[in-house]
């Protein structure tokens, strides 16, 4: 976890995280030929932390116009190493002795993700208002962030609702999560903070499983197992039961709570 860095000004101390989870991830690419399949999952991750940080910087559309695309970049670079060692765990699990059709995965450009890292680390410096930051504008950008979860949830529970809703509504709830360690520090903060977990764990086990059923669709020998729709459906409810009491409130509510 994530958390401000309390002796720094807001701005500075933002910028610092956003600084260490490029750092922390240029480190994963000396140690990924050694672990391909953790350092991958690694370094996505704290390319996502840093895409969802990065909003939280207040009037910084212009900014983050340049400095979203290059972490994007790095993170696609791993996402076929990643995505196979999701499948490779499925496929075990959900068809036994058939991984064997997997293709195995192309090994990304280290050189290149090396040139992003960098890249976007240099970007840091073009943002020109780090030092007027104050937490209201962080708290607001947040608040945005609430809201865009709140709104996708609403889309996921309508009835038949496609797996890209609900996919959609994990990448909000990871947004969220992600600025909420961020952020936290206060009792209730860090309370709500463990339930947006706990829901985005939910909401990654359907994710899962829709990679299964894409995957077995592939497979002409393979048949979809019936106990694979029910779990997903399964997922879907016990999700929908967690969300009203940390996305209900309306975003004024979670503002007060941000302090």
């Amino acid at each position: 976890m994530l958390s401000a860095p309390r002796k720094l000004a807001p701005g500075p101390a933002l910028r610092a995280a956003l600084r260490k989870l490029l750092r922390e991830a240029g480190g994963a690419l000396g140690k990924f030929p050694d672990d391909p399949a953790e350092q991958a999952h690694f370094l996505r991750t704290r390319v996502k932390r840093l895409q969802s940080l990065s909003r939280l910087v207040p009037r910084g559309a212009a900014w983050r116009e340049m400095f979203l695309p290059p972490c994007g970049d790095l993170k696609d670079l791993f996402a076929e190493t990643r995505d196979a060692t999701i499948v490779q765990g499925l496929a075990d699990k959900y068809a036994p002795g058939e991984a064997h059709h997997l293709r195995v995965a192309r090994p990304p450009d280290l050189s290149r993700a090396r040139h992003l890292v960098d890249f976007a680390d240099g970007l840091l410096a073009d943002y020109p208002d780090w030092g007027a930051i104050e937490w209201g504008d962080i708290a607001d950008r947040a608040v945005g962030t609430y809201r865009a979860a709140r709104g996708a949830w609403q889309e996921a529970q309508r009835r038949n609702a496609p797996d890209e809703l609900f996919h959609n509504w994990r990448r909000r709830v990871k947004r969220l999560l992600y600025q909420c360690e961020y952020l936290g520090g206060r009792a209730r903060l860090v309370r709500f903070t463990r339930r947006v977990d706990r829901l985005g764990e939910t909401l990654g086990d359907i994710q899962d499983v829709c990679m299964a059923e894409a995957w077995l669709k592939k497979q002409r020998v393979c048949k979809v197992p019936p106990d694979l729709p029910r779990s997903k459906e399964a997922l879907r409810r016990g999700a929908l039961r967690l969300a009203p009491v940390l996305l209900g409130p309306k975003p004024k509510e979670f503002r007060r709570m941000l302090g």
